[in-house]
């Protein structure tokens, strides 16, 4: 593993082992995420894989302790992602490439688990050492894809616990469901 990657790790783990509130751990991660994106991340093939068609979604580390995962997502050009949330904290950061971010504001009261209303926030063009943060329930909802026609990107993702189920949204259709992701390696 990439020395740079596995002190990330660890200085997650540092973080996680302390009694902070949520918005306190998610910023002092964000700065070790920072500190990770500064340069590029060398990762092994084995994680660097995508789909024929889609984006890669390769697990680097789910940590036995206090379980964050750690997922190299690898965006093809021309690649991206529905819109979706995840229920947990999370922290990207840009290693290569660029990624579009698109933030989301959910307008119904999800009292209808088939139906959601989002409109679109902000949108970020992100490169190589920009962070980004979700931190559920008001900032969760977020749309990424590669733009590209011709470069690949790579993110590192970190969030607060293994992401087994989360809403995916239609904004054209004002539709979610819940789908379960997988990774691909």
């Amino acid at each position: 593993m990439d020395e740079r990657l596995a002190k990330y790790i660890e200085s997650i783990r540092t973080i996680c082992s302390k009694p902070l509130s949520p918005r306190t751990q998610l910023d002092q991660i964000r700065q070790a995420a920072v500190v990770l994106a500064a340069e590029p991340v060398k990762l092994d093939e084995s994680l660097r894989f995508a789909p024929e068609g889609g984006y890669g979604r390769n697990l680097i580390l789910k940590d036995p302790a206090y379980g964050f995962c750690v997922v190299a997502m690898i965006w093809p050009p021309n690649s991206g992602g529905l819109p979706h949330d995840h229920g947990t904290w999370g922290v990207s950061a840009v290693t290569e490439g660029n990624i579009r971010i698109t933030d989301f504001e959910r307008e119904d009261d999800g009292s209808d688990p088939d139906h959601a209303v989002i409109t679109p926030k902000c949108t970020i063009d992100a490169g190589p050492g920009a962070v980004a943060t979700v931190l559920p329930p008001h900032n969760d909802c977020h749309q990424v894809s590669n733009v590209s026609k011709t470069e690949l990107a790579v993110s590192i993702h970190t969030y607060g616990k293994s992401i087994t189920a989360c809403n995916v949204f239609d904004p054209d259709r004002n539709s979610c469901e819940v789908l379960h992701p997988v990774y691909t390696n």
